[in-house]
């Protein structure tokens, strides 16, 4: 009964919003002749989007030797993400935005399917101040999306709770210094559990291994930004992570730890068509049992030639260092809310063993080719080639070969009318597993996604 309740507020949530566009769209039309009036104290808004995907992966290796495949090796489903949001804005001070989520899985191949829809949860519930100190800063405080830096890091703050939400709980203040550099200041919790949800299926969105962790998490910091130079931008940030004892699903108990980790952007233009990116950070961590700490590193970077306004192509490195059994120190480098798939999705379920998401002990080298097609770059078509590396061979093949990796993204428009944009794309990554892996299996990944937003 809960889910058929779930369902039919949804249901009517997304047909009040549709029909409200609809009625403001013809009201539009209707007083475009009509002298202008005061404008009013609240202006509200509302919208949504839908999104449908079909994904199918196989044969992804992962390093213990049983099992030697992520998630049984063949998987073939749908994943559906319907979400409503409204909003208003007092005028420019001020404005407040709530936006509520469901995401289910509909399985093509046999296998249990999620019980549609299992739950409606508040993804979005935040109030956000415009122009603070004449113009200086803006605060947001509540249930946001944050993305900081170039992402990699700092992104993702509900990890296990999959492609469904990516939500912080806190404040985050954006300060402008002058037109062209900024000072982002955060402070996030994040709870294990949602409590923002009908139809509750108790899900966890933090936990770093299989089942319920019951881990918390907090974060503090700063990113700072550059960019008063044309042919050079420039960035430092400090982020500081502390993550609650969590348990296991054999029930063994995993203490705490803090992280401090101190990075730095370096953005060169060299010319019109060359251009490079930069990033590396450090990280110091304590455990809070005492046991020796946490000392690892990270880095990234590329070298970018723009042939023509449509086309580029891109050499990169990155390196994620991982833990040396030889130690007493744990030296592998903890991505903070960097568990999304940036670097490979067919990789990401590669990371099962560790934690979906928890990226370290891997050096990739790949080439990139973007090219844009059709009016306006409309269609875009992006690809990649090359190999992928193990620092310590942790792995049940004992070798430092991860495999070779190649992957194609096209990305394309629908329709863009009144009844909303329809966009899709359609993405296929290929992996030939090296010794680092038992299985030595072609591995793929595929999806063919289409999203409406209204």
């Amino acid at each position: 009964m809960k889910s058929r309740l779930v369902g039919a507020a949804t249901a009517a949530a997304f047909c009040a919003i549709f029909a409200q566009q609809r009625v403001a769209a013809a009201g539009d039309d209707v007083a475009a002749g009509e002298p202008a009036s005061a404008p009013a104290a609240v202006r509200w808004r509302a919208g949504g989007d839908l999104r449908l995907r079909l994904e199918a992966f196989d044969d992804i290796p992962v390093k213990t030797e049983n099992p030697a495949l992520s998630r049984g090796g063949y998987n073939n489903y749908f994943r559906i993400r319907p979400r409503a949001s409204l909003g208003a804005d007092f005028g420019e001070a001020a404005a407040f935005d709530l936006r509520v989520a469901d995401e289910f899985r509909v399985k093509n191949h046999g296998q249990k399917s999620y019980e549609w829809p299992d739950e409606a949860i508040v993804d979005q519930l935040k109030f956000s101040l415009r122009g603070l100190g004449d113009g200086l800063a803006d605060v947001t405080l509540g249930r946001q999306d944050v993305v900081l830096g170039s992402g990699r890091l700092f992104a993702e703050g509900t990890a296990k709770d999959g492609s469904r939400t990516s939500f912080f709980d806190g404040v985050l203040a954006r300060m402008r210094p002058s037109e062209k550099r900024t000072l982002d200041l955060f402070a996030f919790y994040g709870s294990c559990e949602n409590d923002l949800a009908l139809g509750h299926e108790h899900r966890d969105l933090t936990g770093l291994g299989p089942g319920w962790n019951s881990m918390d998490e907090a974060t503090a910091g700063f990113f700072w930004e550059d960019r008063t130079f044309d042919d050079f931008g420039w960035g430092i940030y400090y982020v500081f992570l502390h993550d609650t004892a969590w348990r296991t699903r054999a029930g063994d108990r995993v203490p705490g730890e803090s992280i401090h980790t101190f990075g730095a952007r370096l953005m060169p233009r060299f010319s019109d068509a060359f251009s490079s990116e930069v990033e590396s950070a450090c990280q110091q961590g304590s455990s809070d049992d005492g046991a020796p700490g946490r000392s690892a590193g990270f880095a990234t970077g590329g070298l970018k030639w723009t042939i023509c306004p449509e086309a580029s192509v891109s050499a990169n490195a990155l390196w994620l260092s991982g833990d040396d059994p030889d130690t007493r120190r744990r030296e592998d480098f903890n991505i903070l809310f960097g568990r999304y798939p940036w670097i490979s999705e067919l990789l990401l379920y590669g990371f099962d063993s560790d934690g979906v998401g928890t990226w370290h002990n891997l050096v990739r080298y790949w080439l990139q080719a973007d090219v844009a097609l059709g009016r306006g770059g409309a269609h875009r078509l992006t690809a990649t080639v090359g190999p992928l590396l193990a620092p310590e061979r942790d792995g049940a093949g004992g070798g430092d070969e991860r495999g070779w990796l190649e992957t194609i993204l096209y990305t394309f428009p629908v329709l863009d009318g009144r009844f909303g944009n329809l966009t899709g794309h359609l993405f296929l990554e290929v992996m030939e597993p090296g010794s680092y892996y038992v299985s030595d299996d072609t591995a793929y990944f595929f999806r063919a996604q289409l999203n409406w937003a209204f």
